[in-house]
């Protein structure tokens, strides 16, 4: 299994998709690290309500602070680091 980072700001409706096409096209169990960047957008209250793993900063870090304190958090032995608009195919 992956740990799969996905930084995210204020992309809440491509963050929706590439979470939904990951369940929708691996048949594994993957651990799945969210760093929300602001997270205006109603992230944050999707993330909580959501029950889903995240780091959350109040401000844009940017995407190397938002993999590499998501990497320490990761469980995994591999990390794929993602972006929120991406779609994963079977």
């Amino acid at each position: 299994m992956f740990s799969i980072i996905i930084p995210t700001f204020n992309n809440l409706k491509y963050l929706q998709l590439c979470l939904k096409s990951l369940k929708k096209n691996s048949k594994f169990d993957h651990e799945i690290i969210i760093y929300i960047n602001e997270g205006s957008d109603g992230t944050l209250d999707y993330a909580k309500k959501n029950n889903l793993n995240y780091i959350h900063n109040k401000i844009n870090v940017g995407l190397c602070k938002a993999m590499n304190e998501a990497a320490k958090i990761s469980t995994n032995k591999y990390i794929v680091y993602a972006h929120d608009d991406m779609y994963f195919c079977p």
